[in-house]
């Protein structure tokens, strides 16, 4: 069994073209940012932030999602490998490495508390990266493996496994670990929640990773063995160690503490 997405064909006697893919992939997109909105606004008393607040840094994660992977996948496409379906080559570990850099420039120029921020943002911001990793497969982005069961990518002409539906639902999974653990730290800010939710990330795209699809020219980026991207979940997971590492530092809180309250006094 397979299912065929191309140019223009028929899927269960619906004619499917490009224009119609690429609704699906951006639907996803708006989907998913529709989603991060609500749940940041209703997440945001627990995390003392108010509703405006969290408005502006959910506005402020997603430009620094898009940015950051808009940012790393044309890096990736100019060294590396054509992409289909996204002429800019979307990449998540740009979103993944970017909104933190955003929100937490922005929490010190507003003098919020980046904590909050943070706490707040993470799991808004993970089911935006689950839609839109669904929304893959409306692109033909991101397919698995050639095998002989799963879904015909006429970008490569294969029938691949979808490894894109697999990853997203897996997501899933990250997401409701960011949800417990807000859950389990309710009405204390934390910090934390970004950096254990970006490590458990990493875990779960690494496996995945193996069965992704990779021609010639991109094997040719592996390093040790792993795919490109699985080398950056390496990086992704130090980072997400090194955050939880830095909050670890004796006084950080009490250094950090002085610094807002300079701040307001400004």
């Amino acid at each position: 069994m397979r299912v065929v997405l191309s140019e223009k064909i028929v899927t269960g006697g619906v004619i499917v073209t490009f224009a119609q893919r690429e609704a699906g992939y951006y639907g996803m997109y708006a989907l998913g940012f529709a989603l991060m909105m609500l749940v940041s606004l209703t997440a945001c008393k627990k995390h003392n932030l108010s509703r405006l607040s969290a408005f502006f840094f959910t506005l402020v994660s997603y430009v620094g999602g898009v940015t950051g992977a808009m940012f790393m996948g044309y890096q990736f496409t100019r060294v590396s490998v054509r992409y289909g379906g996204l002429p800019s080559g979307i990449a998540i570990f740009g979103a993944v490495m970017f909104v933190p850099l955003f929100i937490i420039g922005a929490a010190l120029l507003s003098g919020k508390s980046w904590r909050s921020a943070m706490d707040t943002m993470a799991p808004g911001g993970f089911i935006i990266l689950t839609c839109a990793k669904f929304g893959c497969i409306f692109s033909c982005c991101c397919p698995g493996i050639e095998c002989d069961f799963g879904i015909y990518n006429p970008l490569y002409q294969k029938t691949m496994f979808p490894s894109q539906i697999f990853e997203s639902a897996t997501m899933c999974f990250v997401v409701a670990f960011c949800f417990w653990y807000g859950l389990k730290y309710k009405k204390r800010v934390s910090g934390k929640s970004y950096p254990l939710t970006i490590m458990f990330y990493s875990v779960v795209r690494f496996g995945w990773e193996f069965l992704r699809y990779y021609d010639v020219e991109e094997m040719r980026h592996m390093l040790f063995g792993m795919t490109f991207w699985q080398q950056w979940c390496i990086v992704t997971f130090f980072e997400g160690l090194v955050w939880l590492l830095i909050l670890r530092i004796p006084g950080f809180e009490d250094r950090e503490e002085k610094f807002y309250c300079k701040h307001r006094d400004l």
